[in-house]
Order: C-alpha cells, then structure tokens, then sequence
C-alpha cells in the first residue's frame, strides 16, 4: 500500500512543508498496526519547477491515498489538484488536514466535496491518520461522504506527549538529500521546530485555543535535544520555533533555548510568552540574556560555500507581542495578556536589555485594525514604536482565518465587521517570486478587515497607509520635532499634509482598490507595481522638504 503527501509550500522553498508529512510517517512506524505494509512516497520538494498539475499529480498518482495539507497560501492548488486526481481516479482515496479546512467558512468548505476525508484542522493528525490507514486495510473504508473525525476509540488528545513522534533522527538522510537539493538550486530552505502544542487560551484571530480545549502538551525534553542534534547533523544552523506559547514550562523552555544556542543552533522567531505576569515576563527576558551574553553570531551566518544568508539578529531577540494598544480590541480578541501600560515597561525593559548586551532591538507585534480598536489607538502604537526604537517593525493585516472564531458569520455580524477579499501576500498578481507557471492565476486569498463599528473605511485607508509610512516618518522626519510634538501629534499631522501632495490621488485610488469589495482582489503587497513601502517611502523622501516645512508650521 502506498501513501502520498501534497503540500505546496509558502513562497519561500522550505522544508518546513514536508515536516508534517515526516511526523505523519514517524509516528506509523511507532504505533499504527500495519507498518510493514506501508510504502511512504517520498513528499515532492520540487514545487518551484512544476508548471502544471499534471506533473505534480504525476508524482503521487501511485498511491492508494493521497493526504493533502491546506493552508491559506497553498489550498488553491491544492483543492485543483485533488478535483483532477477525483474526476480522473475516483478510487484514490484523498484526505485532507492542515489548519485552514474552512469550519467557519461555509462557502468554502461546501466546495471541498473531492475529498473523501477531512481532519479537524484543531485534533492531532497523527492520530487521525493512524485510524483511518489501520481501518483502511481492515475495513477497505468506502469514502463515499466526508467524515469530519474518522477516529476509533484508542487514542486521546493530551496523552499524544506521552509518545514519541519525533522525526528528524528517522528522517535525516531525506533531510540531508533535500539540503543538497536546495543548495544546488540556490534555494534557502527553513526548517521547523516544535516543542508544544496547543495553547492556554482562546484568541478569536487563532484556530489553537478554542479547539484544542485550552489544553497546552509538550515533547519529552529527550526528544527536543534529540531533534536539534539531528538538524546540527544534516546540515541546519537554525530554525523557527512555532511553539504557540514557548515560555509556558520555564525551566524546561530555558533549557531547550540554552542546548540549542550552546551547540552553536539558533531558535528564531520567539515572541515573550502570553501571560498577565509582567514580572514573570521580565525574569524569563533576563534569563535568556544569561544564555547568550553578548554573543552577537547570527542566525544562517555565510560560510565560505555556505548556501545561507545573513539575516538579522533581530529574529533571535523575543519579540513583545503588544497586537494592539486598546484594551477594548484585546477583550474582544479573549486576548489574554498584559494591559498596555504593562506591554509598554516590558517593551522599555526589552529595549534596555538589548542595549545593555549590544543587541539590536527586536520588531514589536502588532495587528493593523482590530475590532474595538479606533483610529486613535492606532496612532497611539506611534508612541510605542517610537520609545522603543522599534522601527521595523509592522502591524500584521488582521486575517480571517478559514476556521478562526473570527472568520464566524456570527462573530461579524455582532461587531459589524467587513472584510474585503485581497491575494495572500505569497504571490501578487504577475506571478512575481520567481515561481512557476503552476502558481500563476492559482492565487488564493484572505479576508482582511475593511471596517466595523469602532473605525470606518475611510479611517482604514488612512490606518493602511500610515503602517507603511509611519515608522519611516518617525525614525527619518520625527527627530527634528521631538521636542515639540509627540509622536501621536507628529503622524497625525504629517497624514493632514500628506493627503495635500501631488500624485497623493494615485497613492490613494490604489488604496481604495485595495479595500473595495465590489473590485477583483489586489495583491496588498503593491502599489504602483512596486512593494508598498518601496512605493511609499521613495513618495515621501520626494516630499521631505514639504512635509518638515509644513510639521515646522505647526510647531511654531
């Protein structure tokens, strides 16, 4: 019996999308029935020379079943290749998992009938596919409807951390191969880590929480270090922790941070853990500070040969997770966290360690336009930014997840939300990123918010624009006016003599588009066919001259 694995990747070529497909197999071998009967193709990481279809279907048209993986950047091509593998062989059996399913889109999800299974995108997948190969060879399941949870009685959600489905030691040789692989194409493949799932809370924006029945369980810390000496051995320097939560368990997430980063293996993207304990907070910053001094190495640092790039240490630095500056939008998001004066210290106290030990200081999180939020709070987080120095960094566009609480019809109605459709920022409307025919005119979407009842479109137009020129107004034009205007005042100001300029009309016709739902979607990463805030800046250091004369005006 042979099974297949679909996953078309983000537009970075990773190897972080044949993870789960390596988990799934690792975990057969240790505790499915019928291992010995099992052929597992291997998962293609040729995405970026497929052209079309077919030849992508030509890879895993052997298999008895065909598992699919769907997220909001690849369920396009995804959901294309499955119809044709169906109208084609309706015998294969094809299964679909992955985080974006659609259970809070209707419209969506009634249009997924190609496939004959579907794995709740919150339940462990490995126990999913465990039952489903076992009752196939026992049963020879007839997928006639789709059965949202194909599950037997043996298997429970919070014992899983009890099991070994460590991959990577099993699996080193693929992952050496597909290294080679991705040098010889001058590719930069990133890798994965995590060392928990699931999360204590219930943010609306998340599928995690609600799902997981705010339950958290983690890897024997054995199997963490086993991982990170087997991604050392085939060739990997560092990799992105997605832990929802990496701080929860303290000493043990310390501990996995130090082994990594005492073996000369960086974890990157670490957010400071969701918690209402600022001093907790504090104590887990100091005591990441003990572990790397003042050791500035990089992340992917160039060696001689070495395929990887420089990037920034800023991504080895905690972020602080501030989402937004209203305590409004955080209670209707059931964002569990600190209060805004709090994130401010903690930003403060971030900003003071890193400055202390010579590190450069980390981008802040933050969502552009949450519910509850108004135009005011956005402006407000130009204080932030600016007392931080945290220039690069960007409010996330709020995303309506497929099976997000958010994403319900009941959660927009109750708020008056509008959304807009807009491409993923994966691949914008000429098929740019160096990708292959097979990714053109397959683009999907997301919905974005347009409005709701605490700010209107318009204030969205303006709240869009100004995350893209705000923080280069502030670390650029601010200073010459920081003994006069705070950095609210400044922006604000500066917005009123903006929307004056010549070629200001164009700027804002494309943002208009952007958010129009009655146009076809826009890449929102465009305008005037160039990256947004390249188009942006180059705008405003045009009118520098103006803009400080005009701020100078008010200030006098």
């Amino acid at each position: 019996m042979q099974i297949a694995f679909i996953n078309p990747p983000h537009a970075d070529w990773s190897l972080a999308n044949n993870m789960t497909y390596l988990i799934a197999q690792s975990y057969y071998k240790h505790f499915g029935k019928y291992s010995d009967q099992i052929e597992w193709l291997e998962s293609s990481y040729k995405w970026n020379t497929y052209q079309s279809f077919d030849e992508a279907i030509e890879q895993v048209i052997s298999a008895d079943i065909i598992m699919f993986s769907s997220y909001a950047w690849n369920y396009v091509i995804c959901d294309g290749i499955a119809s044709k593998i169906k109208q084609k062989h309706p015998e294969k059996l094809l299964v679909l998992g992955g985080p974006h399913i659609g259970t809070n889109d209707p419209e969506l999800l009634a249009n997924r009938t190609q496939y004959d299974y579907i794995c709740q995108p919150t339940k462990p997948g490995e126990i999913f596919m465990r039952d489903l190969i076992d009752q196939y060879i026992e049963n020879k399941l007839d997928p006639k409807t789709i059965s949202w949870e194909l599950r037997s009685s043996i298997g429970d959600i919070h014992n899983i951390s009890k099991e070994d489905y460590s991959v990577y030691e099993e699996h080193s040789e693929y992952l050496t191969r597909a290294l080679s692989y991705a040098r010889e194409n001058n590719m930069e493949p990133f890798i994965i880590l995590e060392t928990t799932r699931g999360c204590p809370y219930k943010c609306v924006f998340c599928e995690w929480g609600g799902g997981i029945n705010t339950k958290i369980y983690k890897k024997d810390l054995s199997i963490v270090k086993r991982d990170i000496d087997a991604m050392i051995k085939a060739g990997y320097r560092d990799a992105y922790l997605t832990d929802a939560n990496f701080g929860a368990f303290e000493d043990r997430d310390i501990e996995i941070f130090a082994y990594a980063w005492n073996k000369g293996f960086n974890l990157t993207d670490i957010s400071t853990m969701k918690s209402k304990d600022l001093n907790r907070r504090k104590r887990l910053i100091d005591r990441w500070f003990e572990v790397v001094g003042t050791d500035q190495r990089s992340p992917n640092s160039k060696d001689g040969n070495d395929m990887w790039k420089e990037t920034s240490m800023m991504s080895i630095v905690p972020t602080v997770s501030i989402q937004s500056s209203s305590d409004i939008a955080m209670k209707l998001a059931e964002r569990v966290d600190l209060n805004s004066e709090d994130k401010l210290e903690l930003s403060q106290y971030i900003n003071k360690r890193c400055s202390e030990n010579g590190f450069p200081i980390p981008s802040l999180e933050l969502i552009l336009a949450m519910p509850g939020s108004t135009i005011d709070d956005f402006y407000k987080e130009m204080d932030y930014i600016w007392n931080f120095k945290a220039f690069g960094s960007y409010r996330h566009d709020y995303m309506f997840l497929p099976d997000s609480r958010l994403n319900s019809q009941e959660y927009k109605i109750k708020h008056d939300i509008r959304t807009v459709e807009v491409f993923t920022d994966i691949v914008d409307e000429q098929g740019t990123d160096s990708w292959s025919e097979l990714y053109k005119d397959k683009r999907s979407y997301f919905r974005t918010m347009a409005s709701c009842f605490s700010f209107t479109t318009e204030e969205m137009h303006e709240m869009w624009f100004m995350n893209n020129a705000g923080n280069y107004l502030l670390q650029h034009f601010y200073p010459a006016f920081e003994n006069d205007l705070t950095p609210p005042v400044f922006a604000k100001e500066a917005y009123k003599i903006i929307i004056e300029l010549d070629n200001w009309d164009n700027i804002y016709y494309e943002i208009r588009d952007i958010f129009n739902p009655n146009s076809p979607p826009k890449s929102i990463r465009q305008l005037g066919d160039k990256f947004r805030t390249e188009t942006i800046h180059e705008f405003l250091e045009k009118n520098k001259i103006i803009i400080m004369s005009e701020v100078s005006k008010i200030c006098a």
